[in-house]
Parts: structure tokens; C-alpha cells; sequence
């Protein structure tokens, strides 16, 4: 307090100097004030213009330079595996669905995808952080909306010196020649509410030094304080148009608390919509690799069988023959078409391993989930893999799925499904919430059909006195001190009035209106046109589903034909060489059917689950917010306040050894 109480004391010993003393120390404190600012000290490097214009410098150096920031981690990426790597068969590294998921959700910044999107349209990719961008977004966002109803601060200060000549002595209080050193401070604080009112409280005071002969002090000082409240009572007026358009709208031109609010809810079905074909091309991915394993594997086999063949029955009694000197045996047609056998078979398990450069099972190619595609080889599948989950290309392993698809039946009620998929579609909630925002805009944008009519209310107490503050006398018609007189009160004013304005025809209202009741219209179109299409993909996808599973067993049943077909035809002794590979490649075609049907029959399931909105509840996830500011000191992909999508199941230590499929086929018998 005492120190508190030496400020004020040296403030009023200030304010009773002469004028030119208090000038010079007015213009020396704003040349302080103006030199100083953060940054200039010691220990503020990072702020100021100093540091800005350093800052500027670099980045412009850097743009005019050229060249491409390459972080650390991709400067040098690892080789892809090669052939000898794979045949020491050391690289193989087995995962299950969960794991994959769970890594792919961990590093997944952007919600990637296989179609090259990230890459044509960087803007238009989704992110983790979009629901954040989206409420702090500085136009439209929700902080924005509600920054128009923030408290506003101001405050002025103006010295002004004149110097005149007048003709008649009177308007210069009995002079002619007038000489002033005139002050005014102001200082104010006003409030916009939510029910369209404004709402202000005013400090005024001003110093005026002159020579006028009928003054009755040198110099005085005329100070107030005041309220005003206005009030819209009719264009502007209520919570809820406020809430819906914002105080500082204008007609067709929205940003209130609630379009902000729709406007972030919508981002977030585009978040909810993205997040899930994510998940839905991750599992894709994870059931296009297994497919692309099995295949190989049966086509392996099957080459070593034929190859088998044929040393055995050609390499080997060749050997034996010209070991003994005998003429040949063997009839070179049979060799040549069994070798022939073998050399197409090497090169299809050479295209089952490496496979094409060719888009695999995405979310709408085909269906709207995703139909599985075939052609791609086991690591052109793995890459997509690992590109969707954020491995590197390649990291000296393979992976290997280690998870088996069900081969259980799924029942399904078609009301309950019909009923789901068109509550719990993101694009028809997101759509939903676009048919609101667009009801919002009509109910503001009538309001706009009434005129401006404005209640206004103001009261002001005033002061006046030599001197600004002080001792001395603070009553009658010459006060010693002007803050003394305003506290007694005795000079008090007041206003009340009305303000009206109206555009004659309201063209541009009208027009709003009219702009509004279209876009609701265009808006609802589109709601039931989305509606007959997610009913339509959904009766695909339970068709598919049936499908699939009726292919399952088929299938099945087809691999056990060709495995009966395969054991009678290699226990006959006559039977032909054209025989015994055509029932070997039967039987394991027929075993990589049956694995690629089980793998249709999962991406089915899966489907389902897409088109009726309920897949991250079918993997057992859940999407939780976080803070929408970073923490400081952070780093940015730590600390952007992303939405994480989380599973519920840990993956496992390590994940199953994938099976044979001898072994595999045993337990579905």
C-alpha cells in the first residue's frame, strides 16, 4: 500500500505541473513506450521486430533457394528385399489385424489412403487435427463466433496546441488572439449481448489551459463517467437470431454460436466418415496380403510337386541310363511338356510374390467398402500394407498375416440394419446437419425483413475543478479538484431515444430469403437422394454377404473334390504324367480358392458393417477428444489436440504363426 499510495501522490503532483513540463514528459513517456517493445531485451531473441525481420530473412532466403526440406527419418530409406533374402526364408515377421490396426492408428497423422489422393489433392486430405483446425479457424470457427460477443477495451489520448486569431473577441472568451493547450483522455469499456444489446461504460476527461480572460480558472478539468446501453428491438433483436447469425452479420453472411457449432459437428461426421474408410482399406489391405499369401503358397506347392515330378521321373533315369550306356527311355514329348510344367509354374509363383503395380482392395472400387481385387502379389500387397499403417517401404522384413478369417455365418435382422445404416452413416448425419444449418439461415435471414428500430439509454456523471485530483474543495461553482466534484454527484445527465432505419422494398432481405429457402430445398434433395443410395449399397452389400458365404462352402467343397481327385489319381501306377499335374494344379487352384473365398467372405462381413454405419463399433474402437490447444513447448503431431481413434483389444505380444493349409482346411471339415 505504501508504494501504491507514492504512485498516486506523484501522479497528482504530475498533473498539478505547469502544462509545458507535463507535454515534455508526455511526449518522452511515448517515445519510451514506442522504442520499447518485446524482444529488444536481453533475453527476448525470439520476439520483436528484430527477430521478425531476421525470421523473414531466412524463410525468404529458403524460398528463393529452392530445394525440398527432406526429413530425417525418409532421407535414407532401406532397399526393398531382394530374392536372396526371401529365399533364406529369416525375413518373414508375423502380425495379426489387431496389431496392423493398432500400429496404423498410432501413425496415422493424416488418414492415409492407397488412391494417391494425399499426394494429387494435399488439401483435401483428412487429417487428425481438422476438428481442432476447424473450431479455432479465426473466420468461422466456433472461437470466433464467440469472440463477437467478447469484451472490448479502448482507450485514446489526444494533446492538441492552437494558436488563433479571431475577429470577434466574444467566441474566444474575451480575446483575440487565443491560445490553448487542450488534453482529452477517453476510456471505455463495452459488452455485446446475446439478446442484441450493447452495453457501454465511458471514462472522459479533458484539460483545457487558456487565455481567456473569462475563465474562471487558468486551467480545468472536465471529467465524467457514463453508461449506454442499446437495445435492437426489432432487426437484431432476440437470443435466437443472435445465436444463429451473430451480432456483425449481414444478410446471407452467418457465424453465429450455433452455425459454428453445426459447422464443427459436420466436420466431425467428415472426420468419423474418413477415419472409417480408413479402417475399412487398412483391413482390406490386411485380407488382400492374405490372399495374395495363400496364393503363393498354394502355387509354390504346387510348382514342387510338378517339379518333384519330373525329377523323379526324367532327371533321375537319365542320370541312371547314361550311368549304365543304355539307350534312352524317356520320350522327349512327355519331358518337354512336363518341363514346360514347370518353368510356367516358377514364373506364376515369381508373379505371386512380386506381383503388379496395381491398386488393391480400396473403399469404392466396386462397392462402397470395398470388392477384393486379385492379380496383386504378395509384396505389392505388403507395401500397400505398410504404406496405409505408416511403416517404412521397406524395413529388411516382410510381413505376414497371421490371422485367419471366420468361417462362421452371421445372421443379421434387415430392419434393424436398414434402420441403423440410416441413423449411423456419416455422410447421411453430416448431411442431416446441412439441412439444419440451411433452417437456421432461413430463420435469420427473415429477420432481416424487419426494419432497424433501436432503443438507446445513456447516463453520465460529470466533474469539473482546477485541478485533476487533489485536496481542496470539491463543491459550489469552483471546485479545487475535478474527481472530488464528480464523486458528490451533483452534476448528473441523462438521454433516452430511438433510432429507426429501413431500406424501402427490402430487395437485398428479400433476396436472402429467397437464397436461403433454395439451399434448404437443394439441401433436402440431396438428404433423401443419399438416403435411397445407402439402401441401395446396403441391399448390395447383404446380397454380397450371402454371396460370399454360399462361395465359402462351395468352395470348400470343391478343395476336398480336388484333394479326393488328387490322392486317387497319385495311388493309381498307370496314371499318365498330363493326369497327375492336371489333378496337383487342380487341387491347390482349389486351395487358393478356398482361401481367397474366406478372405471374400471377411471383406463381406466387413462391408456390412461399413454400409450400415457401425464398423468402428465392429472393431471395437472408440474416437476420444483431446485438448483443441497444444501444450506448450509440444511437439506439433504430439500436441495438435488430434482425435485418436483407440482399440479397446492390446494386440498381442506376437501374433499366431500363420497356419498351413493342410492344417487350416483339417478344422474346417
Amino acid at each position: 500500500m505504501p508504494g501504491q499510495t507514492g504512485l498516486l501522490s506523484g501522479l497528482i503532483r504530475l498533473l498539478r505541473r505547469p502544462v509545458r513540463r507535463r507535454v515534455r514528459f508526455g511526449l518522452v513517456l511515448a517515445v519510451g513506450i514506442c522504442a520499447w517493445s518485446p524482444g529488444t531485451e536481453a533475453g527476448a531473441a525470439d520476439d520483436g521486430p528484430r527477430a521478425t525481420a531476421r525470421r523473414v530473412e531466412r524463410l525468404s532466403t529458403a524460398i528463393d533457394r529452392g530445394g525440398v526440406e527432406v526429413y530425417g527419418d525418409l532421407r535414407h530409406p532401406r532397399q526393398p528385399v531382394s530374392v536372396q533374402d526371401l529365399e533364406k526364408g529369416d525375413c518373414w515377421r508375423d502380425e495379426s489385424l489387431s496389431e496392423v490396426m493398432a500400429r496404423g492408428l498410432r501413425n496415422s497423422g493424416v488418414l492415409r489412403d492407397i488412391g494417391g489422393v494425399l499426394l494429387r489433392s494435399p488439401d483435401a486430405a483428412m487429417s487428425t487435427v481438422n476438428r481442432q483446425l476447424q473450431q479455432v479457424e479465426p473466420r468461422v470457427g466456433r472461437e470466433a463466433a464467440l469472440s463477437a460477443f467478447d469484451a472490448q477495451l479502448s482507450a485514446t489520448a489526444n494533446f492538441n496546441r492552437n494558436d488563433r486569431l479571431y475577429n470577434n473577441s466574444f467566441y474566444a472568451g474575451g480575446t483575440n488572439s487565443f491560445l490553448q493547450d487542450y488534453h482529452d483522455y477517453k476510456m471505455e469499456v463495452s459488452k455485446r449481448t446475446v439478446a442484441g444489446s450493447q452495453v457501454a461504460v465511458r471514462s472522459l476527461a479533458d484539460f483545457d489551459s487558456n487565455n481567456a480572460p473569462a475563465n474562471t480558472f487558468r486551467s480545468g478539468w472536465n471529467t465524467a463517467v457514463e453508461g449506454e446501453v442499446r437495445q435492437s428491438l426489432l432487426q437484431g433483436s432476440g437470443l435466437e437470431f443472435n445465436r444463429i447469425a451473430g451480432p456483425q452479420s449481414q444478410p446471407g453472411s452467418y457465424n453465429g454460436i450455433l452455425i459454428a457449432q453445426v459447422n464443427g459437428d459436420m466436420t466431425n461426421a467428415d472426420f468419423q466418415g474418413s477415419l472409417r474408410d480408413y479402417v475399412s482399406n487398412v483391413e482390406n489391405a490386411y485380407w488382400d496380403l492374405y490372399s495374395a499369401w495363400r496364393n503363393y503358397d498354394a502355387l509354390r506347392k504346387s510348382h514342387d510337386a510338378v517339379a518333384k515330378l519330373y525329377q523323379e521321373k526324367y532327371e533321375l533315369v537319365r542320370q541312371a541310363e547314361q550311368q549304365r550306356g543304355g539307350p534312352s527311355s524317356i520320350n522327349a514329348v512327355d519331358e518337354a511338356w512336363v518341363r514346360q510344367q514347370v518353368l510356367q509354374l516358377r514364373n506364376e509363383v515369381k508373379e505371386a510374390l512380386y506381383g503388379r503395380l496395381l491398386n488393391g482392395t480400396e473403399v469404392r472400387n466396386g462397392s462402397a467398402g470395398g470388392t477384393l481385387q486379385s492379380g496383386g502379389g504378395v509384396l505389392a500387397a505388403e507395401r500397400r500394407l505398410r504404406l496405409l499403417t505408416g511403416l517404412p517401404a521397406a524395413d529388411g522384413d516382410v510381413i505376414r498375416p497371421a490371422d485367419e478369417p471366420t468361417m462362421a455365418e452371421f445372421l443379421f435382422s434387415w430392419d434393424m440394419t436398414t434402420e441403423e445404416a440410416l441413423q449411423r452413416r456419416p455422410e447421411l448425419q453430416r448431411q442431416n446437419l446441412a439441412v439444419k444449418k440451411r433452417e437456421l439461415e432461413l430463420v435469420a435471414a427473415k429477420n432481416y425483413l424487419k426494419p432497424q428500430l433501436d432503443a438507446v439509454g445513456r447516463y453520465r456523471v460529470r466533474g469539473f475543478g482546477d485541478t485533476f485530483a487533489g485536496g481542496g474543495t470539491a463543491t459550489g461553482g469552483a471546485p479545487d479538484t475535478s474527481l472530488g466534484n464528480l464523486g458528490t454527484g451533483d452534476h448528473q445527465e441523462w438521454a433516452v431515444g430511438v433510432e429507426f432505419s429501413v431500406p424501402l422494398g427490402f430487395r437485398k432481405a428479400h433476396a436472402a430469403v429467397s437464397h436461403a429457402e433454395l439451399n434448404l430445398m437443394r439441401e433436402r434433395t440431396v438428404q433423401r437422394e443419399q438416403q435411397r443410395d445407402v439402401l441401395s449399397s446396403l441391399a448390395g452389400a447383404w446380397t454380397d454377404r450371402e454371396r460370399t458365404w454360399q462361395a465359402l462352402q462351395d468352395s470348400l467343397d470343391q478343395y476336398l473334390a480336388a484333394l479326393r481327385y488328387f490322392e486317387a489319381i497319385d495311388a493309381r501306377d498307370d496314371a499318365t504324367d498330363d493326369r497327375r499335374i492336371d489333378a496337383v494344379r487342380r487341387m491347390y487352384a482349389a486351395e487358393s480358392q478356398f482361401f481367397r473365398a474366406r478372405a471374400e467372405y471377411a471383406i463381406a462381413l466387413k462391408n456390412l458393417h461399413f454400409e450400415k454405419g457401425s464398423l468402428l463399433e465392429y472393431k471395437d474402437m472408440r474416437v476420444h477428444e483431446q485438448s483443441a490447444e497444444p501444450a506448450a513447448g509440444a511437439e506439433p503431431a504430439a500436441a495438435d489436440g488430434a482425435a485418436e481413434a483407440t482399440s479397446s483389444a492390446a494386440p498381442e505380444a506376437a501374433g499366431p504363426v500363420l497356419r498351413p493349409q493342410a492344417d487350416a482346411i483339417s478344422q474346417v471339415r
